[in-house]
Formats: C-alpha cells, sequence, structure tokens
C-alpha cells in the first residue's frame, strides 16, 4: 500500500516544523521540514513521533483517508523500529 501523511510540531524554541511520513509497500520514509526556505531533511523519529503518526493515521482512518492495511503496516514498523 502506499500512504503520504503530513502534520506540523513544534520544537523546542515553539518553532513550527512539518514532519512528512511516506509509506511505499513496507518502507517507511520519513523528512523534515524545519523551516521555510530549507530543503527537507531525512529524519529519524522517536517513541513520540510514531505515537503521533498512529493517532493521526486513526483519525484519518475514520473519515476513509487512510486504508486498514496501512494502519496495521505501521504498527508493526513501530514494534520493529523500537526494539
Amino acid at each position: 500500500m502506499t500512504c503520504s501523511l503530513k502534520w506540523y510540531r513544534r520544537n523546542e524554541f515553539g518553532k513550527r516544523q512539518q514532519i512528512e511520513f511516506k509509506l511505499i509497500r513496507e518502507k517507511p520514509e520519513w523528512k523534515i521540514h524545519r523551516e521555510r526556505h530549507e530543503p527537507r531533511e531525512v529524519y529519524e523519529p522517536d517513541e513520540q513521533d510514531w505515537d503521533d503518526l498512529l493517532d493521526f493515521m486513526a483519525r484519518q482512518l475514520n473519515r476513509g483517508k487512510v486504508y486498514p492495511k496501512d494502519l496495521e503496516i505501521v504498527q508493526r514498523l513501530k514494534e520493529r523500529a523500537l526494539e
């Protein structure tokens, strides 16, 4: 399955950052856009980012914008990543 999601969070200085998650088959790709006019960088997520992603996906699932299979894949990927 293919899934692409973006959301915002604040850094320790209060600046807004965009987190981008792409799932192509079972390969996750995380990127962060720290500031305007800066390129997106590859990003290594922590446990909070995985939790935020799963919460966001659950909300999108209720709206019919994410497939249940994608949510299952991401839950498995989180378990593997946090081992």
